[in-house]
């Protein structure tokens, strides 16, 4: 979805005084433009200026990560086998078909 709507509205490679109203506001805050931002300034301007695209990417990762952990815990646990038949049972035969 974010690489769907978040390129063309992110103003990357048009800018964003081109962009509509509505894009115009959110699109600097999305990934793709801040990618695009970050790589830009790294090859042409030595990394200055990339402190705020840097920021971002970094915001995006950390709301990702702490909603990966998030759903990780909230998740059962794994039912193990706690002795040889209920193992023997479970197990597939290397070579069978389901």
């Amino acid at each position: 979805m974010m690489v769907l709507f978040g390129n063309p509205s992110s103003g990357g490679a048009s800018g964003v005084p081109y962009l509509p109203a509505f894009w115009r506001d959110i699109g600097p805050y999305l990934p793709p433009r801040n990618g695009y931002i970050l790589l830009h300034h790294s090859i042409y301007f030595d990394g200055h200026g990339t402190g705020q695209a840097l920021a971002t990417l970094l915001i995006y990762l950390g709301v990702a990560a702490a909603v990966l952990i998030w759903l990780d815990l909230r998740r059962p646990e794994a039912a193990v086998p706690t002795d040889a038949s209920e193992a023997a049972a479970t197990a597939v035969p290397i070579g069978a078909t389901p």
